[in-house]
């Protein structure tokens, strides 16, 4: 039986060990996933230890993911894109493989329901982690122009350095003809909405927010008042992840994600 685990801080919310157990299912392996807390100053001797006592694979979480690309001896390219890693994998020579399967992950939930990035106009809300770790997969996908809106306007600037279609919002009236809006803000967690006029969102075809819950979240509530986008939460985006994480651990076709997507949905109800 091979052992896998998801580290963060915190961590008992983690739906992994269920996602996990649902790929299993369909290949017949036999695995044991855990998730474990770890202390905010012991990442790396954790890491260090479990993979010296067999642990075939890793996920990882917040607050871990910049550490774990530092644990990393050989980074995927998305995985040096992004400046952090979601996923470990042991290499047969020693050392570590990085990789960080967010973009892939939220790329394949967007196609997934019939939308397109290349040739469009895309708006992400904030400049974190969760957007350094997407924007590799989303420019590869070809948008006409990727707009970047963040309250600190300097950090949108420099993830767009070095792309010419990634342009900082430093005023919405610069913003025009958005056609897909992707929440990468933390605000829907606490209720909040992040800052966006509705006039951007009015216009849009296609608004997701990677948050996700039992009902719509705060944002998508807000924007089905304002517009009639398609709306999408971020479930697909936790299961496309993982999916990828999976497919990176067993050297296998991608796992089946819609009917584990189908199943979290009804255990959320």
């Amino acid at each position: 039986m091979r052992r896998f685990c998801v580290f963060g801080n915190p961590i008992s919310h983690s739906r992994s060990p269920d996602i996990h157990a649902l790929f299993a299912k369909q290949y017949g392996h036999e695995i044991s996933y855990k998730k474990q807390l770890v202390s905010l100053h012991g990442f790396a001797r954790t890491i260090a230890t479990e993979f010296n006592q067999g642990l075939a694979g890793a996920n990882v979480t917040v607050p871990f993911k910049q550490q774990a690309w530092q644990q990393a001896t050989k980074l995927t390219e998305e995985a040096r894109a992004s400046g952090a890693v979601n996923t470990l994998i042991p290499l047969p020579a020693g050392g570590l493989l990085g990789a960080n399967t967010d973009g892939a992950g939220l790329l394949r939930d967007i196609r997934r329901q019939g939308i397109d990035l290349a040739g469009r106009r895309v708006l992400i809300l904030g400049a974190g982690g969760a957007t350094r770790g997407v924007l590799k997969n989303i420019l590869d996908a070809n948008p006409e122009t990727v707009w970047i809106a963040n309250r600190t306007a300097i950090k949108a600037q420099q993830l767009g350095d070095g792309h010419a279609n990634v342009r900082a919002v430093t005023t919405w009236q610069t913003v025009s003809g958005v056609d897909i809006v992707i929440n990468a803000t933390s605000a829907s967690l606490s209720g909040k909405l992040p800052d966006v006029p509705t006039t951007v969102l009015g216009g849009a075809q296609f608004v997701y927010d990677m948050v996700y819950g039992p009902g719509r979240t705060s944002f998508l509530a807000h924007t089905a008042a304002v517009s009639e986008a398609q709306l999408s939460d971020g479930l697909g985006m936790l299961v496309g992840q993982a999916a990828e994480s999976y497919r990176l651990w067993w050297q296998c076709e991608l796992p089946q994600i819609a009917p584990v997507i189908e199943h979290l949905r009804h255990s959320m109800d």
